[in-house]
């Protein structure tokens, strides 16, 4: 709950922060949040790694989040460009060490064939859903009350309290990793390097955002190497399922181009043109994401008591159903946006009741997805390899992060156009940016039809060894 709610902290008003405090357009702005995100869920692949072969899960954890709180404390301290990089940058290296493993974890809790596993992970969603609410309100008042340090100072209090819960519940629960770490003085100077690489590098992408595409794209093709590499060597049932997994990231990825907006040029716009309070109380834009948050509760509730199959072949396509509906919801919630922004109430500013629908549908789209992969990574993947196929499965988030900074620049709108266009036009021209990325996502979606197609396949295949 609290690594999620210093998280969205710093994802939900990051945007905020760059157009508002540091005056950055638009089309600065977007490119850094995708780079960002992407960092977030691509470095889960070298912690997932790190846990596997160096320090296990549980060190991996507390070792990102100490990461993660003295990262908060620079955010809150250091306040110009710099300082804001190498927090940035010390928040995707603790989020790699803690996101993947702490999935993994929970995986191992369960039986092998336990029914039970994906309601589990719904269950572990809601909760730290509960963060995301969190993390989504309290900053916002925190920063109009007593500014912006106040808000990320807050996370930092927050990894606090997360420190001290975990290590105290995994003593209690006797929580076991799934591959111990040894602990030897070459396995924490391994480890120290690697980190310090991916902190610099880091560093690096986000000082330089428009010279990421070729370091993303290389991690993208050895993740691809590396699952046609486990393929290769493994026997036919498994082989299978690997590749299940790698079609299941491709949707993943899809959804999530179009999920991120939300933190980018969606952000943007309802801060531009969405009146800032609602029944006489205040309603900033990051209250969205909790209203969405919120809408994953309530359905969570309903999707955790449906009860599944224990039959291997029959849940992993029922897995990639869920993700082509996610991806239908999606393409709802966009459609709900467009006809809110189409409206005509003329100059005035929008009611967010017009919005709030388009957030209920994504909370929805979003269950059908994230936990259900989660779940089907741990469940298909062989023993020896489960963080780091888990940290593919976050690389799939990564990309697609990655991928809405790119697709936030059809909504960028040029500081010189910006200061000249009153609200009616502001919202012709949102209207139409949206309407185009509407298009793009319905194509995708077709795209993940055929790949589930495949998919279906590869599970009714009868076994080879």
């Amino acid at each position: 709950m609290w690594e999620r709610y210093g998280f969205y902290v710093v994802q939900t008003l990051l945007v905020l922060y760059l157009v508002m405090d540091f005056g950055w357009e638009d089309n600065r702005t977007y490119p850094l949040i995708g780079a960002f995100t992407a960092l977030t869920y691509l470095s889960p692949v070298v912690g997932g790694w790190i846990a596997d072969h160096l320090l296990g899960q549980k060190r991996s954890i507390l070792l990102g989040a100490i990461i993660l709180m003295v990262s908060y404390c620079t955010m809150s301290f250091f306040t110009g460009e710099l300082g804001l990089f190498y927090a940035l940058s010390g928040v995707a290296v603790g989020t790699g060490l803690l996101k993947p493993n702490i999935s993994s974890l929970l995986g191992n809790e369960y039986p092998e064939n336990s029914p039970k596993r994906e309601r589990g992970f719904t269950i572990f969603y809601l909760g730290i859903t509960s963060g995301i609410i969190l993390g989504t309100t309290i900053p916002s008042y925190l920063q109009s009350e007593f500014g912006w340090p106040a808000a990320f100072f807050s996370a930092a209090v927050g990894m606090l309290f997360a420190i001290y819960i975990f290590s105290y519940e995994i003593h209690r629960y006797q929580t076991k990793d799934y591959s111990p770490g040894i602990y030897h003085s070459k396995h924490i100077l391994k480890t120290a390097l690697i980190l310090a690489a991916l902190f610099f590098g880091s560093f690096y992408i986000l000082r330089h955002a428009t010279l990421a595409s070729m370091l993303f794209t290389v991690i993208g093709i050895f993740s691809v190497i590396y699952m046609l590499s486990a393929i290769w060597h493994e026997s036919g049932d498994q082989a299978r399922q690997t590749m299940v997994i790698g079609l299941l990231c491709l949707i993943s990825v899809l959804f999530w181009t179009f999920y991120f907006q939300m933190f980018s040029s969606i952000m943007v716009f309802l801060k531009r043109v969405a009146q800032p309070s609602l029944f006489g109380f205040p309603f900033p834009p990051p209250y969205y994401v909790a209203l969405q948050s919120l809408g994953m509760i309530v359905f969570g509730v309903f999707l955790s008591r449906k009860n599944t199959t224990k039959d291997l072949k029959k849940r992993t396509i029922q897995a990639g159903n869920k993700f082509i509906l996610s991806m239908l919801f999606l393409c709802l919630a966009y459609g709900l946006l467009i006809i809110s922004t189409s409206l005509p109430t003329g100059y005035a500013l929008l009611t967010p009741l017009y919005f709030i629908p388009s957030y209920f549908v994504i909370s929805l789209s979003e269950l059908l997805l994230s936990p259900v992969g989660l779940a089907s990574t741990t469940l298909l993947a062989s023993h020896n390899k489960v963080s780091t196929m888990m940290g593919i499965f976050f690389l799939s988030l990564g990309m697609g992060g990655f991928l809405s900074g790119k697709l936030a620049n059809l909504a960028a709108i040029p500081k010189q156009q910006l200061e000249h266009l009153n609200i009616m036009q502001l919202k012709s021209v949102y209207a139409l940016s949206f309407r185009h990325m509407l298009y793009l996502l319905l194509a995708a979606t077709l795209l993940s039809i055929c790949i589930n197609f495949f998919i279906k396949h590869l599970m009714t295949k009868k076994t080879n060894n």
